[in-house]
């Protein structure tokens, strides 16, 4: 099962966001009171595969011109939140994210989807009864304004073996998980820890990006700076600790995406 990472709290996130001087988008202002004006969630109910574990999905819809934020939304993005603590009969809720686009705002990039997309939620629940889903998403909306919106999600899980092809299709487009030889150099910096991390993967096309991410979400992980020579891809970012806390990073539990114009994969771990 892939994980969630995200880098820092959705409050911290959006102060971050509307710090950020010109090129990047301006906080929403009072001609946009209700995030369904720009977005709209579905619960797809999805069905009940025979090891136990219910597949579902939230179909997201957005108003042409405005775009919202994948797990790890880059520096001039959002980061999404989800608290599932009301639901009932769910032992745990994996999101399998779909790959994303990279947008570059002056010298920050933002990464998430400009399109309607399905998020694919694995629930392990805890009997073989329904699911009762009752959660909250915090996430940010933006266009040349920028929406911070929270979303309630509530719907009643049936155990249905009948497969949602819209869920599949979605679960086919995540970034394709690579035993590949990635090495990863650690520096002590000022503030925080340098990663440089190289990847033998193949091209994702015309334009990569490496994002680095991290399971301790009081590290923030910068924008990296982005090489390819031939097979081998390089990424350097820093990472920066939330609060007063210490730095310290398993380069086991690193996980780095290459995305590209043509495709992402993602390399779970990486050695010295």
């Amino acid at each position: 099962m892939a994980r969630i990472y995200p880098h820092l709290a959705f409050a911290f996130l959006t102060a971050a966001l509307l710090a950020f001087g010109a090129g990047i988008p301006r906080p929403a202002t009072a001609q946009i009171t209700d995030v369904s004006q720009v977005m709209e969630l579905e619960v797809l109910p999805g069905w009940r595969r025979a090891d136990g574990v219910h597949v579902a999905g939230l179909r997201i819809t957005l108003k042409p011109g405005w775009k919202t934020y994948w797990r790890a939304a880059g520096a001039a993005g959002i980061s999404p939140q989800m608290n599932w603590r009301g639901s009932d009969n769910m032992h745990s809720v994996t999101p399998m994210w779909p790959t994303p686009q990279v947008f570059r705002q002056g010298g920050s990039l933002s990464i998430g989807f400009d399109r309607d997309f399905i998020l694919p939620l694995l629930i392990a629940p805890r009997d073989a009864g329904p699911i009762r889903l009752n959660g909250v998403l915090d996430v940010g909306v933006c266009a040349d304004i920028c929406l911070p919106a929270r979303l309630s999600v509530a719907a009643v899980l049936e155990p249905s073996s009948s497969v949602d092809r819209r869920i599949e299709a979605a679960l086919a487009d995540r970034p394709r998980r690579l035993r590949a030889a990635a090495r990863c150099q650690l520096r002590p910096t000022e503030d925080g820890m340098s990663v440089t991390g190289q990847i033998d993967v193949p091209r994702q096309g015309t334009s990569e990006t490496v994002v680095f991410e991290v399971p301790d979400p009081t590290i923030w992980v910068t924008d990296a700076d982005t090489v390819r020579q031939g097979d081998r891809i390089t990424g350097v970012a820093d990472m920066l600790v939330m609060g007063e806390g210490e730095l310290s990073v398993d380069r086991s539990d690193i996980l780095i995406t290459v995305i590209g114009d043509r495709g992402a994969v993602e390399v779970m771990g990486c050695t010295g």
